[in-house]
């Protein structure tokens, strides 16, 4: 592996080199004389795995940037997340996953905690109350359509001091999608993040429902989380893991 320092820059495999990019910067390895593809049931399952956590990752879009942008500095905010994701939120024996089990950030803040949510056709509307934190904390959600694995993200929506918020679901969803809410606050001037909210599940219209944070599963979540610590050898596969993406969220101001 060498860090490419030439004008001529490329991603994938141009004779016998590979050019690939991590973390913004570029790298240049020769290619494998020989490619070992076994096939065994163990290695199949491994890489139905990973393509399971890394499709998902694609449709969440890139709202994880923000959300991981603090967290653990030894790894990108990707490789952050494909690890949460493939350790606590993917069944290994059936290779499914559960979206409901997934932080989409991880940090300090207190955790978003919304008093009612009112769930309609065509909107979301969300209230709390000023009770920890500051009031310049900015609230950033993200709407996952289970049912059509789409998602839609909201930055900077809403601040604390604000109370409530109402959002429009996208024209093109159906009212009776499986729709889940992600958020989490986010403050720009100690650059800090909150951990996701326990994801809303919102799966009747018309209806509103008061919501109590579960802070005794969101323990066990983040207690899980470390039950799978980042060992040197997989500190190295998970940086291989990272991509690069073309969109990114706003940059703190």
């Amino acid at each position: 592996m060498a860090l490419n320092t030439s004008l001529i820059h490329f991603s994938g495999a141009l004779g016998p080199v590979i050019g690939y990019t991590v973390r913004g910067h570029r790298y240049l390895r020769s290619m494998p004389a020989h490619v070992r593809n076994p096939r065994t049931p163990a290695q199949q399952a491994h890489r139905s795995h990973f393509s399971l956590v890394s499709t998902f990752i694609h449709t969440l879009g890139p709202i994880y940037k923000l959300g991981y942008r603090y967290h653990n500095p030894d790894l990108s905010p990707r490789a952050n997340l494909f690890h949460h994701i493939y350790y606590d939120a993917v069944n290994p024996e059936t290779l499914t996953l559960d979206p409901t089990k997934v932080l989409i950030s991880r940090g300090t803040l207190p955790t978003f905690q919304p008093t009612a949510v009112t769930h309609t056709s065509s909107t979301i509307s969300l209230r709390w109350h000023l009770t920890q934190g500051t009031p310049q904390d900015q609230l950033n959600l993200l709407l996952y359509n289970v049912t059509q694995a789409q998602s839609r993200p909201y930055y900077n929506a809403a601040t604390r001091s604000h109370s409530r918020l109402t959002i429009p679901l996208p024209a093109t969803w159906d009212p009776t999608d499986h729709i889940i809410l992600y958020a989490f606050w986010h403050n720009p001037n100690t650059h800090a993040n909150s951990d996701s909210t326990i994801p809303l599940q919102l799966n009747s219209p018309d209806t509103e429902n008061s919501y109590n944070q579960s802070l005794t599963h969101l323990s066990q979540t983040l207690t899980h989380s470390h039950r799978h610590p980042i060992t040197p050898r997989l500190l190295q596969k998970l940086k291989k893991t990272t991509q690069t993406h073309t969109s990114s969220p706003p940059k703190d101001s």
